[in-house]
């Protein structure tokens, strides 16, 4: 999304509004579920690599142990989501990599920590990446070395439909035969329509295709009823707003 609107795609024709739909394979088919606010979170890759002083692992002092730096960056930043956000919103902070050091004698010079940031809404977005910068900055300091942070979120904003439009169509939908709508919470997965909802307003909901397999999984089949129902879904929709 992020990567066309800045390519010019939309310079000519830029929509008045913005519709789409992602599959869903835990909805059976001629199920169609959104929400009035969020409906997937913004997301930021993490990217934080502590750089100390190698060293023999009998001679502590004469070294300055980046993976102790990062154990404890690792413990300290949980602090964030427990004491930073709202007990009511929504927020994740995840390190899925961990790499430091090469064998059991020597004291490693550099850490290198992977991971990701989720959060409801843009403003919580960046006051968790602010936060999470500032405790890798903090924990460096404190143990006399440097850090780098580098902090991507791309085009991964929050999917945050535009609460009238969203009435508006879950109301189609509600009255709409065939379909069975479901008012649903927000995912924590990511998704870059949420760049073309931060410049248009829109609207995105899932669409049931009742599979087995779980979301992105190789054996995810999904039922080819849903192809005619979500067409239908969405033209019949915005038949209707033509016409008003």
């Amino acid at each position: 999304g992020m990567l066309m609107y800045e390519d010019g795609a939309f310079g000519d024709w830029l929509p008045d509004q913005f519709y789409g739909l992602h599959v869903r394979p835990d909805l059976k088919v001629g199920q169609i579920a959104t929400n009035t606010h969020t409906l997937f979170a913004g997301t930021c890759e993490v990217k934080i690599r502590f750089k100390g002083k190698g060293g023999h692992a009998a001679f502590p002092h004469e070294a300055n142990d980046a993976l102790v730096a990062a154990s404890y960056f690792v413990t300290q930043v949980q602090s964030v989501v427990s004491r930073n956000v709202n007990p009511i919103e929504g927020a994740v902070v995840t390190f899925g990599v961990f790499q430091a050091g090469t064998t059991n004698n020597v004291i490693t010079d550099t850490a290198f920590l992977h991971g990701t940031i989720r959060a409801l809404t843009q403003d919580m977005s960046l006051l968790v990446q602010k936060r999470v910068k500032t405790v890798a900055e903090g924990v460096a300091a404190a143990f006399g070395m440097e850090v780098e942070v580098e902090l991507k979120q791309g085009g991964y904003l929050p999917v945050e439909n535009n609460p009238a439009l969203a009435r508006e169509l879950m109301t189609f939908f509600e009255e709409k035969e065939g379909i069975e709508l479901i008012d649903i919470e927000p995912a924590m997965t990511g998704e870059d329509f949420g760049y073309l909802l931060s410049k248009v307003d829109g609207v995105m909901f899932w669409l049931g295709i009742d599979s087995s397999y779980a979301l992105h999984h190789p054996q995810m089949s999904p039922k080819e009823e849903a192809l005619a129902i979500g067409v239908d879904a969405v033209s019949s929709f915005l038949q209707k707003k033509a016409a008003e």
